[in-house]
């Protein structure tokens, strides 16, 4: 019997995740890349087996290159859901990452796979005890708007809750989970007698904001519309949610 060993140096992987439970993707996604070539494990890791401008990496077992620089080639990712329960989206990676040992654990470390947030689309499946938001977005006379990017604000804290993106028709699903059942509400200092039971209440105020870019391609990458969002910002509104409730919101930009 012949034994063939075949030894390879990989460049990299990523990890697809949901945007909404942080949990890794158990079902196969397309991915591609003119640039780059990629091949999912047993793990369900996209693991990055070469890319123009690192040949002589994925050679290099001893000591890697030292051209060119950590993280100075970009290389475009696109990703489809075959299921359609998630928007499609581009991914920016640099490379190469760094191959250091002693950095492992790093975000840029060639051992820790690359997190990719995918966005749930309109046909993604919900628990009964989400809440979630449906938004509509059009310009105009009602023509849909692609790309617009919908986060859910936690005003009292100022801290992002959830997240959502218009597909092609300008529709954007939001989930937002771990809405309280009850709460207990904010004392409005209305009075001081310590014998008042606490007022409780099952809804959540928060704010909704959206961003639109001037241009807008798609698929589009998540990564650079939540960094642009702040000057990108066209609308804030509140809203209130309730743990397993649909809230619908129609935004119309002129």
């Amino acid at each position: 019997m012949l034994i063939e060993r075949v030894e390879q140096r990989v460049l990299g992987a990523l990890q697809l995740v949901d945007r909404v439970t942080q949990t890794p993707l158990t079902h196969a996604l397309q991915l591609k890349c003119d640039t780059a070539t990629l091949v999912r494990n047993r793990r369900g890791f996209y693991v990055i087996t070469r890319a123009d401008g690192l040949d002589a990496h994925s050679a290099a077992f001893q000591q890697p290159p030292v051209t060119p620089p950590l993280e100075a080639n970009e290389y475009v990712f696109e990703i489809n859901d075959p299921q359609k329960r998630y928007l499609p989206r581009l991914l920016t990676l640099q490379l190469p990452r760094d191959p250091d040992p002693g950095n492992a654990g790093n975000d840029s470390s060639l051992f820790t796979p690359r997190d990719v947030e995918m966005y749930p689309a309109g046909t993604a499946s919900l628990s009964h005890n989400w809440s979630t938001i449906r938004v509509s977005v059009t310009q105009g006379s009602g023509t849909p708007l692609r790309g617009a990017l919908i986060q859910i604000i936690d005003p009292a804290e100022d801290r992002l809750l959830a997240g959502g993106i218009s597909d092609q028709r300008g529709e954007a699903l939001v989930i937002v989970p771990g809405v309280p059942l009850t709460r207990f509400a904010d004392d409005d200092g209305g009075g001081d007698d310590d014998d008042d039971p606490p007022v409780v209440v099952n809804t959540l105020p928060v704010r909704l904001e959206l961003s639109l870019g001037v241009t807008t391609p798609w698929p589009v990458n998540p990564d650079v519309l939540e960094q642009n969002h702040v000057a990108n910002r066209r609308v804030s509104m509140d809203l209130t949610l309730s743990t397993g409730r649909m809230e619908s919101v129609a935004i119309n930009l002129t």
